[in-house]
């Protein structure tokens, strides 16, 4: 079932940025909330139902799907990015980063930085590691290949498992790891792998693997790094964009915006059951540990 609201980790501080700077769902405006849940093709016949609202504006959360139907679609509605997963220069979302023809801006996150630096804090953890387990699908492919690339730096092993169709066979995935002797796992960032981050949280407990993601993931018990963009900064910073718009700003005269502040959340829990050690240095990097 899609996710509601007030459970969305993406939508909600978006929703609550514009209420605390005076526009509230219900009162200073009228709020259409959609979720597909990583659905692609609900994400597609959701963005043109959205378009048929004659909205003022549209805040396109999460997904490179949506983005790309509302590039697609070609309507004067402005829409404002938050762009988690991917990168909308480099999927021609947009045309450049500063003043722009057409109705699009927003911010992103340096997504295809993401996998070499849980690497990188993975490394950290286990430095003796490696071999790491890598789920992949066609959300994520891009963010593999720079991950790749870091492990081949790093002399690091990686048993990709690419999934095609949900539901993804993650129990299987995790069967072969084990025979393959994996030292932990590498998340990437997808809306269908995180539609399935609980049933992966349990994964992580039943072989106790040690799991470094996004931070979408750590709220479910089993993982044990998380490291990502500051989402509730971009929430803000995306909600700002959209007051701009809503007072008379024009899309293409407001510079998309790269995030540059980042987050790393360590799982003490998770940690102690799988006998692991945190570093003092991961530590101190940290911006939130879960004791």
């Amino acid at each position: 079932n899609p996710r509601s609201l007030s459970q969305s980790l993406v939508s909600r501080p978006v929703v609550d940025a514009l209420a605390a700077r005076g526009y509230r769902a219900g009162k200073e405006m009228m709020l259409e909330y959609r979720s597909s849940e990583g659905d692609a093709s609900e994400e597609k016949r959701l963005v043109h139902e959205l378009l048929g609202l004659n909205c003022d504006l549209i805040f396109a959360l999460g997904t490179e799907i949506s983005a790309q139907a509302f590039r697609d679609a070609r309507s004067r509605v402005p829409i404002v990015l938050f762009a988690v997963d991917y990168d909308p220069l480099q999927k021609r979302i947009i045309d450049s980063l500063a003043r722009r023809s057409g109705n699009i801006t927003g911010v992103y996150g340096p997504i295809l930085t993401s996998g070499p630096k849980k690497l990188e804090i993975a490394l950290d953890v286990l430095p003796a590691a490696k071999r790491f387990l890598v789920v992949s699908d066609r959300d994520s492919k891009d963010q593999l290949e720079s991950l790749k690339s870091a492990a081949a730096s790093r002399s690091v092993d990686l048993m990709v498992v690419e999934y095609e169709k949900q539901p993804y066979d993650f129990a299987g995935a995790f069967a072969r790891a084990r025979g393959a002797r994996v030292d932990g796992f590498i998340g990437l960032s997808s809306p269908g792998l995180g539609r399935w981050r609980k049933a992966l949280g349990e994964l992580f407990i039943k072989y106790r693997m040690p799991a470094f993601v996004g931070r979408l993931s750590m709220v479910e018990p089993g993982f044990l790094v998380g490291h990502t963009s500051d989402l509730a900064k971009i929430a803000r910073r995306t909600a700002d964009i959209g007051i701009r718009i809503l007072n008379g700003a024009r899309p293409g005269d407001i510079p998309l915006e790269q995030a540059d502040e980042f987050e790393t959340v360590v799982n003490m829990k998770t940690a102690k059951m799988n006998g692991v050690t945190i570093p003092p240095t991961v530590l101190a990097r940290a911006t939130k540990v879960i004791e």
